[in-house]
């Protein structure tokens, strides 16, 4: 543990002494980036949860696999960001260090109130940077982002309140050995509270409308940021909750809801970050399905939400370069026009998630896919011809313009998707098996054909502002606190 802790204050040290410089450039980033490195390399076995402050009030640390496996790829996210954006001032670099520094930190704690507090250094880090060129559409993204996950972490302090006040501790270990049940309302209550506080967080259809407009016009570095890192905490968050209380079918359910409702948006979407942003909604009902299910899901899920951060964050660099190049964000207008590295970034970003083989996104789908009773199999196999039908329109984007384009930031990142495309492959024998290829493949080719249906359909689905937004973050957050009540 004490290794993990140096590299976590090391991030908060660098990135508040970034603050104060006045030049360009990541110098302290790069500093906290090789001490992060130096901190996984000491404590990568893993290390017991222990208690930081003493075994009465101490919060709760572990060094277990959701830990491992984020500590692995996040410094590869940070050093993709911290290159493209290598010309931002010391304050820019600041500030991502020190949300990288929280995400490191969020990821191993398995306290309530930790949690919480984490999650709202994240909120207010990211609120800075979304708005950080201070134009009046990214500073209105900024402001609806933090307006609507404040409210998400009202809730969740709500119902950790609750939660505390029945059960006497907060730490999620010593939780899950109580063998909780939901016969007091207001333990239910207050579980069903914390579950839709960290959903807003985690972006889950309708509960995290902030999503859509923060990604769009996020910078590029930051919008890779955000998909391939920041907005996972949300989902670490509940995960960590399924891990400790019953509240496993309500994460089940806000995985089914938001997987077809992102999916749904994403297939008529025309502006391509706009796109990607719901794809990111949908992507994340395949993970909560799986944490929601447990057991052998749980390893599925966490190594497919390891695979869609990589090409996740790919895919938002690559869209982001190419708007930049282009100066456009109709898909359409896009064609023919990208600079080579972004339209190389898209196609193996769209191959990645689309599940062809033998990339990221069918090692994590197939594996997943297999771990789950037959149902959600099912489930999950729509949720992948739908995938491959939204991601059709991007074949135009994949045949290259004149501009040239930066390289390194989207090398980075592709190699990342390549390296652990590589790693599942020759960890896991059984992706080898020819009906897992054969049964991507098929879904692969029937979404693209799905597509050529879907495209002639001329659907324009509803516009959500921030007051339907937080309207319907707080009902749905009333009724998921019902649910727990009425139905676990």
């Amino acid at each position: 543990m004490t290794a993990a802790l140096a590299g976590v204050l090391g991030y908060f040290l660098a990135g508040t002494l970034e603050l104060l410089r006045t030049k360009t450039g990541p110098c302290w980033g790069l500093v906290a980036w090789a001490g992060g490195l130096i901190s996984l390399a000491l404590w990568a076995p893993g290390f017991p949860e222990s208690k930081l402050g003493g075994p009465l009030w101490g919060i709760s640390l572990v060094g277990d696999p959701i830990a491992l496996a984020f500590w692995c790829f996040i410094p590869l996210v940070h050093a993709a960001v911290g290159w493209h954006e290598r010309r931002r001032p010391a304050t820019f670099h600041g500030l991502v260090t020190l949300l990288v520094g929280t995400c490191l930190a969020t990821v191993l704690s398995r306290d309530l109130f930790n949690l919480f507090v984490c999650l709202e250094l994240n909120s207010l880090l990211s609120f800075l940077l979304i708005g950080f060129d201070a134009r009046s559409r990214a500073v209105w993204a900024s402001l609806q982002y933090l307006i609507l996950t404040t409210v998400g972490m009202i809730l969740y302090l709500v119902g950790l309140g609750l939660v505390y006040g029945e059960l006497g501790t907060l730490s999620l270990a010593q939780i899950s050995t109580l063998a909780v049940d939901f016969s007091t309302p207001s333990l239910a209550v207050g579980a069903g509270l914390l579950v839709a506080g960290a959903a807003v967080k985690a972006g889950v259809f309708l509960l995290g409308l902030w999503l859509p407009l923060a990604y769009r016009e996020a910078p590029t570095g930051v919008s890779t940021l955000l998909a391939g890192l920041v907005g996972k905490m949300g989902i670490v968050t509940l995960a960590r909750l399924a891990q400790a209380l019953p509240v496993g079918p309500l994460v089940v359910s806000l995985g089914v809801v938001t997987g077809f409702g992102g999916l749904i948006y994403a297939l008529w979407e025309r502006d391509l970050k706009v796109f990607l942003a719901y794809q990111v909604m949908s992507q994340v009902g395949y993970m909560l399905i799986g944490f929601g299910l447990g057991g052998p899901a749980f390893f599925g899920a966490l190594l497919y939400t390891v695979a869609c951060c990589l090409y996740k964050g790919l895919l938002f660099q690559a869209a982001g370069q190419a708007v930049e190049a282009v100066g456009k964000r109709d898909i359409p207008s896009l064609a023919g026009r990208l600079p080579g590295p972004a339209a190389i970034g898209l196609a193996v970003g769209t191959a990645a998630i689309v599940g062809l083989p033998p990339l990221a996104g069918f090692v994590g789908k197939e594996l997943l896919g297999v771990m789950v009773p037959p149902a959600f199999s099912w489930t999950l196999t729509i949720l992948t011809l739908g995938t491959a039908a939204s991601f059709s329109k991007l074949l135009p984007l994949f045949r290259m313009g004149p501009a040239a384009g930066e390289r390194g930031a989207v090398t980075l990142l592709t190699a990342g998707v390549l390296g652990f495309s590589s790693w599942g492959l020759l960890s896991l024998p059984s992706l080898w098996a020819p009906s897992l290829w054969l049964r991507a493949l098929a879904a692969v080719a029937v979404g693209f054909g799905l597509h050529l249906v879907i495209h002639r359909l001329d659907i324009r689905l509803p516009k959500i502002g921030l007051d339907r937004a937080a309207l319907v973050s707080l009902v749905g957050s009333v009724g998921l606190a019902l649910a727990t009540v009425l139905w676990l």
